[in-house]
């Protein structure tokens, strides 16, 4: 038995058994970092969704939009020139754009959570981009800086190549 243990605490000193537990430890220590920055930047997109779901300005500015694009009297792009930049219907407008522009970075910067994004926004990130862009253009075309919500475009047109699947029961 003294034999054996002599044995076992040899080959436990080795320098390849010392270098083995020593990467055991490293993968260990690398995958709860990985789990839990995982971790944190769910908790982060939950915290986003649960309190986007009371912003009012946000839903102002989705109804701005709304009304905007089925107006026949009026035009969202209006709103971006000069003279209109300063109305209520500019600020709602810019809001809402602006709220998923910082959105859109978060994800890029991996601080949000794409797919739970993706899953729960799908459709209304698409139509606000959609009813939104005349009015991107033409911020775009003011400025002369064709960089005005484009981590927002990219984002949609990424979305845009992976639609929603449907779920079968």
């Amino acid at each position: 038995m003294d034999e054996w243990y002599a044995e076992l605490m040899a080959s436990l000193t080795s320098e390849a058994c010392r270098n083995f537990l020593m990467l055991c430890g490293v993968v260990v220590a690398v995958t709860s970092v990985m789990s839990a920055k995982a971790t944190a930047r769910r908790k982060q997109t939950a915290d986003l969704l649960f309190g986007t779901r009371s912003d009012e300005s946000l839903a102002k500015g989705y109804q701005r939009l709304r009304s905007l694009h089925y107006a026949t009297d009026d035009n969202v792009r209006v709103y971006a020139q000069p003279e209109k930049r300063g109305s209520d219907a500019a600020h709602e407008i810019r809001y809402a754009l602006n709220h998923w522009e910082r959105t859109s970075v978060g994800i890029t910067a991996e601080i949000y959570d794409e797919e739970m994004l993706r899953q729960a926004n799908y459709s209304i990130v698409l139509t606000l981009f959609e009813q939104a862009e005349p009015f991107i253009k033409r911020v775009r075309e003011e400025t002369g800086k064709p960089t005005y919500y484009q981590e927002l475009e990219c984002l949609v047109r990424r979305w845009q190549k992976n639609p929603l699947k449907i779920k079968r029961k």
